[in-house]
């Protein structure tokens, strides 16, 4: 089966509407920088282990089984695509989820990776 169809034929209502309710381009540019920081085996692994509870960069380093540094370079690219946040107490540095969506995407894409 091909995926392209077979006659030149428009659906020009359709279309119209369709290309109008799409996002701008900066939305869009914006969903591939988030969705490219998500899609590193390693920033997926730290996402998913955030989504379980806020943890310190060496919490994560054990879980990971990586270098401090190298958990901190991929920290780095998630607060840039503001997907996690972090704050100092002390001498940890604690991280989280940035918010309530970046949960939803996490068990939305591990629900669809079961199916």
């Amino acid at each position: 089966m091909r995926n392209v169809c077979d006659e030149k034929h428009q659906h020009s209502e359709l279309v119209s509407k369709v290309k109008a309710e799409l996002e701008p381009r900066l939305v869009i540019q914006n969903m591939v920088k988030l969705l490219r920081a998500c899609a590193d085996e390693t920033r997926l692994k730290i996402l998913m282990a955030l989504s379980k509870a806020d943890l310190c960069t060496c919490d994560l380093s054990q879980i990971l089984s990586l270098s401090s540094s190298a958990i901190s370079h991929q920290l780095r690219v998630l607060k840039l695509s503001n997907l996690v946040d972090s704050v100092r107490i002390g001498k940890q540095v604690v991280c989280k989820l940035k918010d309530k969506h970046v949960l939803d995407l996490i068990s939305s894409a591990l629900e669809h990776a079961k199916e």
